[in-house]
């Protein structure tokens, strides 16, 4: 580990010059190192991504890079908990289901788990969530909260609205909210949020959650599959900004901390509510409801205080949505 602190140490160093050539020597001196080390420290640097000039008997230079690490999401990150710590995998089946493990084993509220690919994400329903390398961000953030299952709904909101807040920093277009848990933006599904939890049974208290949030950043239509072809889409495909995955991944920990814990969450339920309501696109309009036991059309009128969807049946009568799907058509 010292190693790699020294490693990153070389790299702010040259991030520092801003774009000028910093000599060897120079690096050298100020880290205590050999020349020979910071070469060596430069080379690893390389073998992570980042585009590093090298001008014989002058120095290096810094590149723009777009590298997503772990410790380009660290560096960004402006949390006092989530992501403290923060556990960054090339791969791994599902964030969901490595953090449930973590959890079992005692880990601290506010762990984050970030994969550079999924090779099993999936969403509500069990429906499989395409999560390929280098086009989206996939993570985790594990609460502990002293909250009942019933708020576990709310929860799942404040993610989207955290999700929201920052696409629309990084880009300047705000997504829509499909409920309870799907960002659009462009009529294209570029967010899935999932949810899960362990419940202690005598108490009915949350012992924890696992907040997955899975978000599509530079995915282009022929990078889905064809039989999703027409309804996934990306924040590249909704809004024309490349958007680095690790500037992403730090602005939604970053927005997500500033709502559960500086928002106090559930004493702030009535404005998370009021801005989880004004962005939601759906409302007013025929959706089809999609549940275990029915299937009905219906029209989408709002969501009530326990986060639940209420809709209009033909026959007049109005229905709490407690759980199932709602199909909109743009």
């Amino acid at each position: 580990m010292a190693g790699q602190a020294t490693r990153y140490e070389v790299l702010e160093r040259l991030r520092a010059a801003g774009g000028s050539l910093v000599s060897g020597g120079e690096i050298a001196g100020a880290l205590g190192i050999s020349r020979t080390a910071v070469w060596k420290h430069i080379s690893a640097l390389m073998e992570e991504g980042y585009h590093i000039e090298t001008a014989a008997n002058k120095g290096y230079r810094l590149l723009e890079s777009g590298v997503f690490s772990g410790y380009e999401i660290s560096r960004r990150l402006d949390t006092g908990r989530i992501g403290r710590p923060l556990i960054f995998l090339e791969s791994v089946d599902s964030t969901n289901e490595y953090v449930k493990k973590l959890a079992a084993e005692g880990a601290a509220d506010g762990t984050v788990v970030v994969a550079r690919q999924q090779t099993g994400g999936r969403g509500r329903l069990s429906r499989r969530f395409e999560s390929p390398a280098g086009s989206g961000v996939y993570l985790t953030v594990l609460l502990r909260p002293e909250i009942a299952a019933a708020d576990l709904t709310l929860v799942t909101l404040l993610a989207a609205v955290a999700a929201a807040d920052a696409v629309e920093a990084l880009c300047g277009v705000r997504p829509g909210i499909k409920w309870t848990n799907d960002l659009f933006l462009g009529g294209r599904k570029i967010c899935g949020i999932l949810t899960e939890c362990a419940v202690e049974g005598e108490s009915g208290r949350v012992s924890y959650a696992a907040v997955g949030i899975g978000t599509n950043l530079l995915q282009e239509e022929e990078d889905f599959p064809e039989e999703i072809r027409n309804i996934a889409g990306s924040v590249f495909m909704g809004s024309g900004v490349r958007v680095a995955p690790a500037a992403y991944a730090a602005a939604l920990l970053g927005s997500f901390e500033r709502l559960f814990y500086g928002g106090r969450f559930p004493e702030n339920r009535e404005a998370l509510l009021d801005r989880y309501r004004r962005d939601l696109f759906f409302l007013g309009q025929q959706v089809k409801v999609v549940g275990l036991r029915e299937s009905f059309p219906a029209t989408a009128l709002g969501v009530d205080d326990e986060g639940r969807l209420l809709v209009r049946r033909e026959d007049g009568a109005v229905t709490a949505l407690n759980s199932g799907e709602i199909s909109v058509r743009f």
